[in-house]
C-alpha cells in the first residue's frame, strides 16, 4: 500500500501506459509495486491521477521526515546539464563552442 512504502531508500518510480502497463523487462527488475487505495466502484485510476496522488503523498512524507532526501548542489547542476544535453537540439556542438572560449 501507498501509506506503507520505505521512503528512506532511494527509489525509482515507474508509471505504465494505461493501456499496456510496464514493460515486461520493468516488471521483472521491480522491487515491489505499489497500490493506491480506493472506494466505492472505482477499480482503476487514469495514469496521471496515479502519478499525482503517488508523488503528493511521498513528498509530502519526505517533507514532513527528518530523512536528508535534498539533492546537493553539484547533483542539481548534473540533473540541469543532463537535462539541457538531452531536450536542447545539437548540444554538443553548442558546448564544444562554449568550451573553446573558455
Amino acid at each position: 500500500m501507498l501509506d506503507d512504502f520505505d521512503i528512506s531508500k532511494p527509489s525509482a518510480l515507474f508509471f505504465g501506459t494505461e493501456r499496456d502497463g510496464l514493460s515486461e523487462e520493468i516488471l521483472a527488475k521491480a522491487d515491489g509495486f505499489l497500490k493506491i487505495p480506493m472506494v466505492g466502484f472505482t477499480e482503476s485510476l487514469n495514469i496521471s491521477v496515479s502519478a499525482a496522488i503517488i508523488i503528493q503523498n511521498l513528498t509530502n512524507r519526505l517533507r514532513n521526515s527528518a530523512i536528508d532526501w535534498h539533492l546537493s548542489e553539484e547533483e542539481i547542476l548534473k540533473k540541469r546539464l543532463d537535462w539541457a544535453r538531452n531536450s536542447i537540439k545539437d548540444s554538443k556542438r553548442i558546448e564544444e563552442r562554449y568550451f573553446k572560449k573558455i
